[in-house]
C-alpha cells in the first residue's frame, strides 16, 4: 500500500478539468494528511448534482429508482438522473440524507477519493482526495493513517473500493464506445403531461438507445451484446426511461 501513502502525482492538483463534485485533488500522503479522519456526513455534498455518472454494472440496480441516459457530448457516458432541474438533486433531503431505499451510485459512495495516474507515462494509479470534502476532519471519524505513518484499514478499503470503481468506469467507457460504433446511441427526448393542470413537460438534451435501430440488430450483433454483458444494460436503460414521468412527479424536479 505504499502507493496509497506516498504517491507522487505529476500535476494532479493542477488538472485542467476535474470530475463533477471535486473542487481540487491532492495525493493522499502521510506527511500531509497524518491527522486526517474520514466521517459519514451523508450526501449533502451532492445536493447540486442532478446527473450522476453511472457504471454499467450498476444499471440494473439503479434502473429501479433512477432514469439512466447517455450524455449528449462524446464519449456519451451514462449518467443517472437524480433531478430534472439543473443543480437540483431530488434524492438528497434537507438533512443531507439520500432518499430512503433508493440506489446510491458508486460515484457518490467513492467521494472524496479518486484514483489518478502518477504520470502520463505510467499505468500506476495513486489514491487522491478532495481536501475540501465535508467528510474529512481532524477531530471525528476513522483515521487514514496510524501513529506509525502507515495507511489504516480505512485507507486501504478506500483504495480498494476506489480502484474497483475506476475499473468499472473503464469498462463503461468501452460499452459506450461500442454502442456508438453499432449506431445505437442517438439524440432523444421524452415528452409527457405532468397532470394536475401543470401542462406538458419535455426532457431532452441526452442520448439514448434508439429502439428502432436496436430492434433491427442481427442475431450475431445481439449475441455480441449478450456476451459482453451489455444487453442487460440496454434493457435496464430503456426500462428506466419509462419512469421519467413518475420521477418528475416524485421529486425529480424542484417545486415552485
Amino acid at each position: 500500500m505504499s502507493d496509497v501513502a506516498e504517491p507522487q502525482v505529476n500535476g494532479a492538483a493542477a488538472a485542467p478539468q476535474l470530475p463533477p463534485l471535486y473542487g481540487s485533488i491532492e495525493p493522499l500522503q502521510a506527511a500531509r494528511h497524518a491527522s486526517l479522519r474520514i466521517r459519514d456526513m451523508g450526501y449533502g455534498f451532492a445536493r447540486n448534482l442532478a446527473a450522476v455518472p453511472l457504471a454499467a454494472e450498476e444499471f440494473v440496480a439503479a434502473s429501479r429508482h433512477l432514469p439512466i441516459v447517455f450524455a449528449a457530448q462524446a464519449p456519451h457516458l451514462p449518467v443517472a438522473l437524480a433531478g430534472l432541474t439543473a443543480e437540483r438533486n431530488g434524492f438528497v433531503g434537507e438533512d443531507g440524507a439520500w432518499r430512503r431505499g433508493a440506489y446510491i451510485p458508486s460515484y457518490l459512495r467513492r467521494y472524496p477519493f479518486l484514483l489518478v495516474r502518477v504520470s502520463n507515462q505510467s499505468d500506476e494509479m495513486a489514491l487522491c482526495l478532495d481536501p475540501q470534502a465535508p467528510q474529512l476532519s481532524e477531530e471525528a471519524g476513522e483515521p487514514l493513517f496510524g501513529a506509525d505513518g502507515q495507511p489504516t484499514e480505512m485507507a486501504k478499503r478506500a483504495f480498494e473500493f476506489t480502484r474497483a470503481v475506476e475499473a468499472a468506469f473503464l469498462k463503461t467507457r468501452e460499452m459506450a464506445d461500442g454502442l456508438v460504433l453499432m449506431g445505437l446511441l442517438k439524440p432523444a427526448a421524452i415528452q409527457f403531461d405532468r397532470g394536475q393542470g401543470q401542462g406538458p413537460m419535455r426532457v431532452d438534451g441526452f442520448h439514448a438507445v434508439e429502439r428502432e435501430t436496436f430492434n433491427k440488430l442481427s442475431g450475431e450483433q445481439l449475441a455480441t451484446l449478450r456476451d459482453k454483458g451489455w444487453l442487460d444494460c440496454i434493457y435496464a436503460h430503456l426500462l428506466s426511461l419509462g419512469g421519467i414521468a413518475e420521477f418528475a412527479q416524485t421529486g425529480g424536479i424542484s417545486q415552485g
